[in-house]
């Protein structure tokens, strides 16, 4: 008999009138001790050998399940007979609430097909309520950026993530056809876009690896408040970043760059980066009251650092610390730097009475500004100094490259690692994220290196050299 009854609804695909009034009956039942949502979602599932429809409807906010047969047998070929019965069952659920109550006024809301629904990337099964697993994925990632984001990082990291999300990603995620909602992004969709960047872009995997940082960190907020089920770049292939091998210089070739800089604008910054060791933004950022003349030793707690944002309100702007805890130091002032400081002071002085009214005072204060009183812009700092060392025929090297330079230079000496970690300003050496800094004494040791490096017999290697 069940097998007849079976070949019979698989014949029909459809329910009869009979099997309609006994569901009716059950949501009447349970209408009457309940108030239920309109808002209901189905699905078809196997139980028994037999393909059920099971329907997801809310009472007092709580998700609840109400089980139905569709009588097919589950087997190859039947699912879609069971699919159009389920979906019979659901409308006439939600039929027999809007029948039942005062929301039959209401507009139509369209019953949710589950089995879709549980492929997108969201915890919403209300199609009623839009939350941001809904928006278009630009549009999210725009709002992270200037909503969670930008308060929370400093202005030059904010800077580097709003180039990525306003000019790449937002020109390949406008595009029609790669248009798509948060909750549909994928990771294979995620991939497709970095190719993008390294096909059409000619990005390289260092680059590309910084919009997986941006875009994991939207979906991470996401997450925290369970508007998503999860994080999609937590799939994505891991970006294998090549390493970038830093041009350095050896104790020659720095005394030849000292040879050629003399005279230059940017000859006190550049000493200070090979001694030193300093970040561009450390050296820059160096005020004339951070130096000890009696004591020779200066501080390092106020960085300088420009926007390269073109719509950027102030190019160059600065701040009141440094790039990590540890970037803040006390190091020594060695004699020859000593001399050439003090002589950039006196000239400071001069030229703001040459110059008298035209002489711009926005910047007084500073060590690092031009005779007009112009600050020495970081950019203009790396353009000049990729100039002169053009000019020069030099081996190509930036000024960052310098303070990989001295690293090497001081390693070779047998400077102890935690005293170098200490005197370049690095965060960590190591996994432990030490942050104890060495006293001063060891930084005067680490100096002493330094002077042995460029000590007595410097004036007859330079000229050998020349």
């Amino acid at each position: 008999i069940r097998q007849i009854s079976l070949a019979f609804y698989e014949r029909r695909k459809m329910l009869n009138e009979a099997s309609k009034q006994k569901i009716i009956q059950r949501i009447q039942k349970i209408i009457e001790k309940n108030d239920i949502s309109i808002n209901i979602s189905y699905s078809t599932q196997e139980k028994d050998d037999i393909y059920q429809c099971v329907i997801k409807y809310q009472v007092n906010g709580k998700w609840k399940s109400f089980w139905a047969t569709t009588g097919v047998a589950v087997a190859k070929g039947n699912k879609r007979a069971a699919n159009k019965i389920s979906k019979e069952i659901a409308d006439l659920f939600q039929n027999t609430i809007l029948e039942n109550s005062e929301q039959k006024e209401n507009p139509k809301v369209n019953v949710i097909d589950m089995q879709k629904l549980v492929q997108l990337n969201t915890t919403n099964y209300d199609p009623n309520v839009k939350t941001k697993a809904d928006w278009d994925f630009y549009d999210y990632m725009h709002y992270w950026l200037e909503n969670i984001i930008k308060n929370n990082v400093k202005k030059n990291t904010f800077s580097g993530y709003k180039r990525n999300v306003e000019n790449y990603l937002k020109e390949y995620f406008s595009m029609e056809e790669h248009k798509t909602t948060v909750k549909e992004l994928t990771a294979d969709g995620i991939e497709e876009f970095y190719d993008y960047l390294r096909n059409e872009k000619n990005l390289k995997n260092a680059s590309v690896d910084h919009y997986q940082d941006n875009i994991s960190s939207a979906f991470q907020s996401l997450l925290r408040k369970k508007l998503v089920k999860y994080n999609p770049t937590d799939l994505v292939e891991p970006i294998k970043v090549e390493t970038t091998e830093v041009s350095t210089y050896n104790k020659s070739e720095i005394l030849q760059l000292f040879s050629v800089m003399k005279g230059d604008p940017i000859e006190l910054p550049t000493k200070f980066a090979s001694y030193y060791g300093l970040r561009r933004s450390e050296i820059l950022g160096l005020k004339i009251e951070a130096f000890d003349f009696e004591k020779d030793y200066f501080t390092i707690n106020h960085v300088a650092l420009e926007d390269d944002n073109k719509d950027a309100e102030e190019k160059i702007y600065f701040r009141d610390s440094t790039k990590s805890k540890k970037g803040c130091r006390t190091l020594p002032i060695f004699p020859e730097i000593k001399q050439e400081i003090l002589n950039k002071i006196e000239r400071i002085e001069k030229c703001q009475k040459f110059y008298s009214n035209a002489y711009n005072h926005d910047y007084d204060g500073y060590l690092f500004v031009q005779d007009n009183g112009n600050f020495i812009a970081p950019n203009y700092f790396t353009k000049r100094f990729n100039k002169v060392i053009t000019r020069n025929s030099l081996k190509k090297i930036t000024p960052h490259g310098l303070r990989h330079s001295i690293a090497t230079l001081l390693h070779l000496e047998g400077v102890d690692i935690r005293d170098l970690q200490d005197w370049l300003g690095h965060q960590s050496v190591s996994s432990t994220n030490r942050y104890t800094r060495s006293d001063y004494q060891k930084q005067l040791e680490t100096g002493k290196a330094i002077e042995k490096i460029f000590g007595n017999d410097r004036e007859d290697e330079i000229k050998n050299i020349i």
